[in-house]
């Protein structure tokens, strides 16, 4: 998957496909990382998404790194969006 394809998924609900073959619900959001001056992405599982909205609305800054796992572009093989 392009950085491009991966920016129209941010924080929306979808099931991913994954290199390894897994398969799971969830959201991808994205982060930018200063000290590395880099954006990052995070999967949130959809047990955790309400938990990770609450966090956010919160401003718990880090409840990305409790609630998901890093991604990257080249790590998602097929995303189908859940309305």
């Amino acid at each position: 998957m392009s950085i491009r394809e991966m920016q129209n998924l941010i924080s929306q609900n979808g099931k991913f496909t994954f290199i390894d073959g897994n398969t799971d619900e969830g959201m991808i959001v994205s982060r930018y990382n200063i000290p590395e001056a880099r954006i990052e992405y995070y999967f949130i599982p959809s047990n955790n998404v309400t938990a990770y909205q609450a966090a956010r609305s919160h401003h718990q800054l880090d409840a990305h790194i409790k609630l998901g796992r890093p991604v990257n572009e080249s790590s998602i093989l097929l995303a189908h969006m859940i309305n």
